[in-house]
Order: C-alpha cells, then structure tokens, then sequence
C-alpha cells in the first residue's frame, strides 16, 4: 500500500464492488443497478474473465484511493490477451477511471501504477477523455497509429428518425423537432437514394445468431485470421472471449453476431450492439467487431449489407462503425458511409516490451475495431 501524499493507494479487489459501484455511480458513471446487478457486473469483469486463466495469479484488478475511510479515486485494470501469430500478448485495458475533484493532484500516482506495472506486456486505454490522453502521453504512452481511428463511419437508415435526435441534441423541443425532422428528411433521403448511400451486398448465408450462437466456427475462422496475418496484433477472438466480452452489458439479449456462411464454413461475422440515446430519441445499432477472410470485399459487402438490414428490420435510425484496418476501412468508405470525428482521439497505448514499442508504431501492425479496449461495454 502506498501512503505517500493524499489518501492511500492499494489494489483492488472484488470484495471492493459494492462501494466502487456507488462511488463511481456518485461521480456520474453508468453503473449497475442494484445489489445482484452490481456482482454480476465485477464478477464478469474480475473473476468470470478468460484472460486471467494466462495472467499472472495476482495480476492487478485496478487500484483505489482512500483516504478518511472513503474511496477518493479509482482505476480499473481488465486483464486481457492479444496475440501477434503464436504469440501471446499480456494486455491490461484502463476502465472507470475516476478521481474526486479535490483529490485530483492525486491521478498521477494512480497513472504511475497503471502505466508501470510487471508482468504485462501491453496497456491500452480505448476511451480516452482529452485530459486522459494527455496523461497517457506523460506517461510514455502514444496515440495508435490509426488516425482514422478518430473519426465515426455511419450510415442512416431511417431518415426522419435520424433527424429528430439530432434536432433534439441541438436543443429543439420534441414536437418541433418532430416537424423540422420530417421536413429535412426528405431532401436527406432523396440525396441518400441517388447517392446510393447504404451498402449492397449478397445476403444468402448472413444469419443473425444470439451470444450464444458463438460456437467451435468462430475458433476455426479465428485461428486461420491469425494464420492470414501473422505480423497482426490481434485481441483474443476465440468463442469463449467473444461469448463472456459481449455478455457483459446490460444489453447482451440485443447483441447479435451477423455470421456468414459459405460453402459450409464460417467465412465472416459482424457483431451488432444495440446502443440508443433515449435522452434524444436515437435507436442505434454499432458493429462492434467485424472479421472475414483474406479480407474479401463480396464478404465485406455482405456483412455491412447484412448490418444495414438488420437495423432496417428493427426499427433503427442508424449503423455506427469505427476502427478497422487501412485496407479493410478503405473498401467499407466504397460503400458511402457519413463521417464525423469523435470529439477527442480516444486509443492510446504503451508497450512494456522493448520489442513490441517497436512492432505496435507500424499502424499496420494494429487490427483495432470497438472490441478492443472497454469501448464497446460504455
């Protein structure tokens, strides 16, 4: 336990979750509600996790403050694996971090013990704030090598919807907004039509499947993934890490995995999270992950096409995409997506190793997709 300056810092640990859930819900973070929901959660995430099975046994959960028998300030840690080939990559991923204001001269002794740990080859913050990134920087960290990381690939599927929210978001009134969204949608949609502004693709063998259609396929179409790319960092994709990752939220009965099927073997999947904004009206769907073979553009076309349609069916205004590779993102802007940039650039990294500080400042080392990190849990 450190006791130098304000407060005390120690490790975390699961007995930890019930006060590290109302302190972070009292800072204004999405936490779990109620006391079965709260040990789900930390359970999933410090226990349940396949990764630790390949860490270290007293690998960190994260690290708190106290101080006055209080919790001050906390920094979760979510152990994981990655792979480059046949090579295991220890990784640790940032998730609620969090500090009272008047305990904030304190944060650099919470990054100092995140960006300094043992037995870790990888850490990686994937939702950085501004004065996050900027700590990940004084740290040693660096930005991913992506720039198009940064900016959000999205497609409208319903018009007028899609609309409405983002007049509400500008403050307009829900029933103003109602009219102004029809209105404007019908130049949108025509423009959209003519453009050709969604994706086409072959849908036979697309089948959406719940979290628990992930089987032995996924393993097969991961392991030959890292066969195609064997100078790739990959996160951890076999079906047991993909079932418990997407399992997490409270949202998991939405999640479906788009597979696609040919010639009798899994060549693909896009994995759809349901994520609205009620507060504005929005109904969205995110592909929070995508992979296929040798990266084939048919494939790819059905896999968007599929993800289109599936949010057509269910009513959705939109499909959200961020992330992907330079080649495999380029083929998906053939398919005419929208874009705007996030607010920040939010993946920083730090390599441990020596040899992996080298290998990760190539962007073409990086295959980074909402999966990677803690994005797709927020």
């Amino acid at each position: 336990m450190s006791g130098a300056g304000q407060g005390a810092l120690r490790p975390a640990s699961a007995e930890d979750a019930p006060a590290l859930t109302a302190f972070l819900s009292g800072l204004g973070l999405a936490m779990p509600d109620g006391p079965d929901a709260v040990i789900r959660h930390w359970r999933a995430l410090w226990i349940d996790n396949p990764a630790l099975a390949r860490h270290a046994p007293d690998v960190a959960l994260g690290w708190v403050l106290e101080d006055g028998g209080a919790i001050r300030g906390f920094f979760g840690n979510i152990p994981q694996l990655a792979h480059v080939g046949d090579a295991e990559i220890l990784v640790s991923i940032a998730r609620a971090w969090a500090v009272e204001k008047s305990y904030r001269g304190e944060t650099p002794r919470l990054c100092e013990e995140f960006f300094s740990q043992t037995g870790i080859d990888l850490v990686l913050i994937s939702s950085a704030s501004a004065p996050a990134g900027k700590r990940c920087l004084d740290f040693g960290g660096a930005r991913m090598p992506q720039p198009g990381y940064g900016d959000i690939l999205y497609w409208i599927v319903d018009a007028p919807g899609f609309l409405r929210a983002a007049f509400r978001k500008k403050g307009r009134a829900a029933a103003t907004a109602w009219w102004l969204g029809l209105a404007a949608s019908v130049p949108l949609d025509f423009t959209m039509r003519l453009s050709g502004r969604r994706p086409y693709g072959r849908l036979d063998g697309v089948t959406p499947v719940p979290i628990s259609g992930v089987d032995a396929d996924f393993d097969e179409l991961w392991r030959a993934k890292r066969r195609e790319l064997p100078e790739t960092l990959f996160a951890c994709r076999d079906a047991t890490t993909l079932k418990w990752y997407f399992g997490l939220g409270a949202g998991a009965a939405e999640t479906r995995f788009l597979r696609l099927d040919r010639d009798g073997k899994l060549r693909g999947y896009a994995v759809l999270v349901r994520e609205d904004a009620p507060a504005i009206g929005l109904k969205r769907i995110k592909i929070a992950d995508l992979m296929l073979i040798e990266d084939d553009p048919k494939l790819l076309a059905a896999l968007l096409a599929g993800a289109y349609e599936y949010a057509l069916a269910k009513g959705c205004h939109v499909v959200e995409l961020v992330g992907l590779p330079a080649g495999l993102r380029a083929q998906t802007l053939r398919h005419k997506p929208y874009s705007r940039p996030m607010p920040t650039f939010p993946f920083f990294y730090k390599a441990l190793q020596p040899d992996l500080e080298v290998r990760l400042a190539d962007p073409n080392a990086w295959y980074v997709t909402a999966f990677d990190g803690d994005t797709a849990l927020l």
